[in-house]
């Protein structure tokens, strides 16, 4: 006999599954213009690393790292949600109206990112499980700002509804889509190396490996989103 609790489970996971196989489907279809949509995070992480890099204090260094990525990042996240919501739609010039929608938007997403970041820092100094927490439960943050046109406020509030009933396969799916794009950038590192090093190397791998993450967290806020209207 199946119980409320086994239908939940095979809920979570055929979620997981979907947002998973969804993602990397649109993902190589996509591939190059989701590229695209990471260098604008992924050309000034790159300087960024490198001149944190030159901190003679290693703590600082890391964190200056660390901060950068977390407010930088979410802002190519949050074209990409407009860029794959346009495709599924069959809409024109995504790439375009990606972009548009961030510049339009921008200060909005950076003061949210900001916050957030600084959100998950602060619980992760404390307990580390509150900073994991916060992380998780944010990653609809920029999705309800920029395809929903909302403000911080009720962003936040959205993305903690629509994260909270599905945490553990949210949960999951960062874990899974973060350690792929690691694994694969170390390969691309590793074989890219014997032509390319310096700054380019840095560059390619992290604009090679982002869509990886973005892709299926994009594809998870739409169909959260969606099933929630």
């Amino acid at each position: 006999m199946t119980t409320p609790a086994d239908q939940r489970s095979a809920t979570s996971s055929d979620e997981l599954a979907s947002w998973l196989r969804d993602g990397w489907r649109i993902m190589t279809r996509h591939f190059p213009a989701l590229v695209l949509i990471g260098l604008l995070a992924d050309v000034p992480l790159t300087f960024i690393s490198r001149s944190t890099g030159n901190i003679d204090n290693g703590f600082l260094s890391t964190f200056a790292g660390l901060a950068a990525i977390a407010i930088i990042t979410p802002l190519a996240k949050a074209a990409s949600i407009v860029a794959i919501d346009s495709w599924e739609r069959e809409r024109p010039s995504a790439v375009a109206t990606a972009f548009r929608a961030l510049a339009r938007r921008l200060h909005v997403l950076l003061a949210a990112s900001i916050l957030w970041a600084t959100g998950v820092f602060l619980g992760m100094g404390l307990l580390i499980v509150p900073g994991v927490i916060v992380l998780v439960l944010g990653q609809c943050l920029m999705g309800a700002i920029i395809q929903e046109n909302r403000s911080i406020l009720d962003a936040a509030r959205r993305t903690v509804a629509l994260v909270k009933p599905r945490f553990l396969p949210v949960l999951a799916l960062f874990l899974i889509v973060q350690a792929t794009a690691g694994i694969t950038s170390s390969v691309l590192e590793a074989i890219g190396g014997l032509v390319l090093d310096g700054w380019l190397l840095d560059v390619a791998t992290r604009a090679l490996t982002s869509p990886i993450a973005f892709a299926p967290l994009a594809v998870m806020f739409l169909r959260s989103s969606a099933a929630t209207r």
